[in-house]
């Protein structure tokens, strides 16, 4: 497996994922049994609050300064000291912006404390964004795994000894920016020897943050997206509503670093296709898709299915109600697995703007129906938003990829998916009541199994993942 490779930047980043999840799975299950339904709702509103703040910090700036090194390794060292900077500036923005916002709206006392401890979280991180795009940059990915399972571990073991001395959401905040210290010592370690960053003039500064704008505005609107539903939310229904939806959510909040995960190793290849090779882009983006709906669709179904025993079973009976929340939830997964990879490639191609445009118009429309959904129908009506804003985001990026890149979605082989899932779905009904574990187990080998007897692994979708991750 050559190092720098798609197939091993793929596998060593979603490996670290999968490992990262079921820590993190294993954790997030004992603090939403642990904080109940209200606590809950406040430590989300919270984090919440303080999300596209902490992405003012970062500003799309990590993504340009990637494009920038991987066209012209030579600049690495200017363009990471020039980042570290621009973030640390815009970090100390975002925390000052967040204080002021939450005081004008007459945020308690203790919240105030909790988001203060947030900003300084943000702070910590964006000390360390530039090592990572460092290693990122240099397609050093296993060491990024490296560093996200450590820093997996760590903040797990942060957060269980708060639960084991009772601690609530301020001690929560304060373990995550404990570990996001020691992390930074960490990254320093996995970076090695860098040379001395020359001096960065304020113009500098000013000039990356302007370049970057788009890649600022596309993460802002992301941040927002993504988060605007539970401070609704809290705003217009109560504080358990949003513990509710949290926990049914927490599933999507899987979903997003998977997706993440696969589409991030791309990036770097498609900024060096990207102008002198607009057919590999044009490749790698028909190549793709298929292969993702074949990951995406049998989760959404599975999830859907085993909804409510899975909830009840791994958050508790407070929690019953979060089941109907996740069976709507999980149909926006589809598209996020989708939609990560021509997003990479969009970036790219300096499209970062009208991508940017995109998530703009997706706030917006998420806005307009939690207000017309929240007061009706609570947490309900924001899962159905959230839904609609996921699958409006891939119909526009599908959009312009289209129309930048030429691409065409043939649905030759779909077929073996259908098959694939309806055999999913008959043998999840026959299981039915013979416990969660069997439930799963028993799908996941029925999709496997019937994609195998299809002749998936011989499929010209197979065969195609294979030479694009070989390269």
């Amino acid at each position: 497996m050559r190092r720098g490779s798609l197939f091993f930047n793929v596998t060593t980043l979603v490996f670290a994922q999968a490992v990262v999840k079921l820590i993190n799975v294993a954790v997030s299950i004992a603090v939403v049994r642990y904080l109940g339904t209200q606590e809950l709702g406040r430590y989300a509103y919270i984090l919440a609050f303080a999300y596209p703040f902490g992405a003012l910090a970062d500003f799309g700036l990590a993504a340009y300064a990637i494009r920038e090194i991987s066209r012209d390794r030579a600049r690495e060292v200017e363009v990471v000291a020039v980042l570290q900077h621009a973030q640390l500036f815009l970090a100390g923005i975002g925390w000052v912006a967040m204080m002021g916002l939450a005081a004008l709206i007459q945020q308690d006392t203790a919240t105030l404390v909790c988001l203060a401890l947030a900003g300084f979280s943000s702070l910590l991180s964006a000390m360390t964004t530039p090592l990572l795009v460092t290693l990122t940059a240099r397609e050093d990915l296993h060491l990024v795994s490296v560093y996200q399972v450590a820093a997996s571990l760590l903040g797990s073991a942060a957060i269980v000894s708060v639960l084991f001395l009772g601690g609530a959401t301020l001690a929560l905040l304060a373990a995550a920016t404990t570990a996001n210290g020691v992390m930074l010592g960490l990254m320093h370690v996995l970076v090695g020897h860098r040379p001395f960053p020359p001096h960065i003039p304020f113009s500098a500064m000013k000039s990356m943050v302007r370049q970057a704008l788009p890649f600022g505005l596309l993460l802002l609107g992301f941040s927002l997206y993504y988060r605007v539903d539970m401070v609704m939310l809290q705003w217009l229904r109560t504080t358990r509503e949003v513990g509710t939806y949290a926990a049914a959510y927490r599933f999507l909040d899987a979903v997003i670093p998977l997706a993440a995960s696969i589409g991030r190793p791309f990036y770097p290849r498609l900024s060096s296709l990207t102008g002198r090779d607009p057919q590999g882009v044009r490749e790698l983006l028909e190549t793709t898709w298929r292969p993702l709906l074949a990951l995406g669709l049998p989760f959404a179904l599975g999830i859907f299915f085993v909804a409510d025993p899975l909830t009840l079973a791994l958050f508790g009976p407070e929690f019953v109600e979060a089941g109907s929340l996740l069976q709507i939830l999980i149909w926006g997964s589809i598209p996020l697995f989708l939609i990560n990879i021509p997003t990479q490639a969009l970036m790219a191609a300096n499209l970062a703007l009208p991508l940017a445009r995109v998530y703009g118009v997706s706030v917006a429309v998420n806005i307009v129906v939690n207000l017309l959904l929240i007061p009706r129908w609570g947490a309900g009506g924001a899962a159905v938003a959230t839904v609609l804003c996921e699958w409006l985001n891939l119909v526009l990026v599908l959009r312009l990829v289209r129309r930048e890149f030429a691409v065409s979605l043939a649905c030759t082989g779909l077929w073996r998916y259908g098959v694939a899932c309806a055999a999913m779905l008959m043998a999840l009904w026959l299981v039915q009541g013979y416990g969660l574990i069997a439930e799963i187990l028993v799908g996941a080998f029925a999709y496997s199994g019937g994609l195998m007897v299809l002749g998936y692994l011989r499929s010209a979708d197979m065969l195609a993942i294979r030479r694009l991750l070989a390269q």
